[in-house]
């Protein structure tokens, strides 16, 4: 009975030198390759007599995934047999004999060979870049991303650094084996892989816990640091206009309340939910919503939904406001019209705007150095007869729930 040996290699493509190295050490164990997977690249070897045979990797000259016969009878009549091909840019051969004359004499020649790979691998190179700029660019759309799910985005951040610094590696490495050989120096055929073998497995092992439901698990840690309560069950000073406030009439009714029926579920739509990270130490999103008492009327309801951050500087503070103010800015139902943002003059503050969108909604936008506050409102009050309540608000220092 033969014995056999499957072995992830995990080794890139553009360290030829290093896998010829690599299956050469395992023969001289006793175990011969006798394929590779295509895609997962899976070395099969099989048990036999430790002997010091030789490996080359032969740059594949097009997409063919098997070598001509011609080719094939070509490199026998040297002592060089195909054995298998190695990923989809190279044949692997095996000489028994350690004395047989290399492959290639002429650098020039084999360069040929590995100009094909470089174009490609290029593409790769491009391809990474292009995946590590668009979550680069996620704070720049969605800077509030950051603060939401900040777990998420620094491993995603490292995972997807590292990927593309290995792709750029491969491609660096191979465009010096082709200048190398253009210029007329042979390669060599010997290089350690330990150290390249533990750096690829650590990258692909992140790659695939970022795919795995691992990511997953670092979103929802991210949600369980957020801390959600009755807005009336909070006793202390919370960064928020109460509706009664704002001049609401005695017809409608806020917490406590019966549950009401939205759809298929109870929904209460008062309530205060904080968290906290490195990026902002403090942070509240308050909601709240009063009904109508009387049940025969349409279920319309006035509600004001206030975000209130404490950030590390006062540049987040403000391109975080402004993200959050234009996605309160898009109110559902109505489209084809854009809500008109105005400048307010009010003393003290880094930052301040009003705006409003066919009298359906208000948006209210505060910003005092790394502080901000956004207000939404939907009602028959006005949030800049307000303006002063809300920056009042600044006076008071808050702690996280």
């Amino acid at each position: 009975m033969k014995h056999r040996l499957y072995l992830p290699t995990f080794l890139p493509v553009s360290f030829p030198d290093a896998m010829e190295t690599f299956l050469e050490d395992m023969a001289k164990k006793g175990w011969f390759l006798k394929k590779v997977g295509y895609f997962l690249s899976f070395c099969q070897f099989e048990k036999g007599t430790p002997a010091p045979v030789r490996y080359r990797l032969e740059p594949i000259p097009d997409t063919v995934r098997t070598p001509s016969a011609e080719m094939v009878q070509f490199y026998e009549e040297f002592g060089w047999k195909y054995l298998t091909p190695f990923s989809h840019f190279f044949f692997i051969f095996v000489a028994e004999d350690p004395d047989t004359p290399e492959i290639h004499c002429d650098p020039l020649v084999q360069a040929k060979g590995y100009k094909r790979m470089c174009r490609n691998f290029s593409v790769f190179g491009l391809a990474a870049l292009v995946l590590l700029a668009i979550f680069l660019g996620i704070p720049l759309y969605h800077p509030s991303f950051l603060l939401e799910r900040p777990r998420f985005s620094a491993f995603a951040l490292v995972t997807l650094l590292a990927f593309a610094v290995l792709i750029l590696w491969s491609v660096l490495r191979l465009w010096k084996i082709y200048r190398n050989l253009s210029q007329g120096n042979p390669l060599s055929h010997h290089k350690g892989y330990l150290n390249i073998l533990s750096l690829q497995t650590i990258v692909l092992a992140l790659f695939v816990l970022f795919l795995l439901p691992f990511s997953d698990k670092l979103v929802e840690w991210d949600e369980n640091d957020q801390i959600t309560q009755s807005l009336t069950a909070v006793e202390e000073p919370l960064p928020y206009v109460p509706l009664a406030e704002m001049g609401i009439s005695p017809d409608w009714v806020q917490t406590p309340y019966d549950p009401i029926t939205m759809g298929n579920e109870n929904s209460d739509s008062n309530y205060v939910r904080s968290r906290t990270n490195f990026l902002a130490p403090t942070t509240f999103h308050i909601s709240q919503t009063a009904y109508h008492t009387d049940p025969n009327l349409p279920a319309a309801a006035t509600s004001m939904t206030s975000y209130y951050g404490e950030m590390s500087n006062s540049f987040l503070a403000k391109i975080v406001g402004m993200d959050l103010a234009n996605l309160y800015a898009s109110t559902s139902g109505i489209s084809g019209y854009k809500m008109e943002k105005k400048p307010l003059s009010l003393s003290g503050f880094s930052q301040a705007y009003y705006g409003d969108l066919l009298g359906n909604a208000q948006i209210l936008l505060l910003r005092k150095d790394n502080r901000v506050l956004i207000v939404h409102y939907a009602g028959d009050a006005s949030l800049k007869d307000h303006v002063e309540d809300f920056a009042k608000l600044f006076t008071q220092s808050y702690t996280p729930l």
